[in-house]
């Protein structure tokens, strides 16, 4: 309103005939005889001429504010979203719950939303819901790699390994070395019965990786098949070889797709 306000002033037309109160001669005459060819717009209160500068100055000061509040409110997401990781992390589903539906209020066309909304809605068994949140995701950023990655998990728990495996291609195109990519594709036809296609993928992961992916690839065949002394020492042997913390990953993954990992 101030930059409007101001804005009318300058552009005020000054009557050629007409005097500024006070003033000897014309507005017009003063300004255009006294006046430096850059100040001559401007409005006349008695006998002083209000320069642009001025509506600049407020333009700058409204571009600062906007800014600053732009940047406050981009602190406050993503301290939500900080929160919804480690209540995750904990899971406090329903405390997670809560973060997305502030995150939501927050920045509601932010894709890391959606994600976290999938996310949210896959812990609750709502499949459906979460592979809604997640294409969503990817229509407001279609190279959001992370929400690809989390379709993917939903669409296998859900039992769309078809589909499942089309995302997995994309994802090998964007980031053809990925050991994790690779588990999860032989992952999706160990889970779909076709163990025999899993092996040969399998066969042709790197080995030794950088990432145990290689060992629990075997052992989800050979706990698909009811081979548990075998997928058991595939296990001993990753943790020879690898942190507990990355063996940890490919365990729970085992574990979400059903997979009974009790055993190793």
């Amino acid at each position: 309103m101030r930059i409007y306000l101001y804005g009318h002033r300058l552009t005020r037309p000054v009557g050629i005939a007409s005097s500024c109160r006070g003033c000897g001669t014309t507005a017009t005459e003063r300004l255009t005889s006294r006046t430096p060819k850059r100040l001559r717009l401007g409005w006349c209160a008695g006998k002083r001429v209000l320069p642009v500068s001025g509506l600049l100055f407020l333009v700058l000061t409204a571009s600062l504010a906007h800014a600053e509040s732009k940047n406050d409110a981009k602190k406050s997401y993503d301290a939500v979203l900080t929160k919804a990781s480690r209540d995750l992390t904990d899971g406090k589903i329903d405390d997670a719950t809560k973060d997305a539906q502030q995150a939501d209020k927050l920045d509601p066309n932010n894709p890391e939303t959606a994600n976290l909304l999938g996310i949210v809605a896959s812990k609750k068994k709502d499949y459906p819901e979460a592979i809604a949140q997640f294409n969503r995701a990817i229509t407001e950023n279609p190279k959001f790699y992370t929400a690809k990655f989390n379709l993917v998990d939903v669409l296998m728990m859900k039992g769309d390994y078809d589909q499942a495996r089309s995302v997995l291609s994309d994802l090998t195109q964007i980031d053809p070395k990925s050991e994790v990519v690779q588990f999860k594709l032989a992952l999706s036809y160990v889970l779909a019965n076709q163990t025999d296609k899993a092996m040969s993928l399998i066969d042709t992961m790197d080995f030794p990786g950088k990432t145990p992916a290689y060992y629990y690839a075997r052992a989800a065949v050979w706990l698909k098949k009811g081979l548990t002394k075998d997928a058991n020492q595939y296990s001993v042997n990753a943790h020879k070889y690898y942190t507990d913390g990355q063996c940890n990953y490919f365990l729970g993954v085992l574990r979400e797709m059903g997979l009974n990992v009790s055993v190793l």
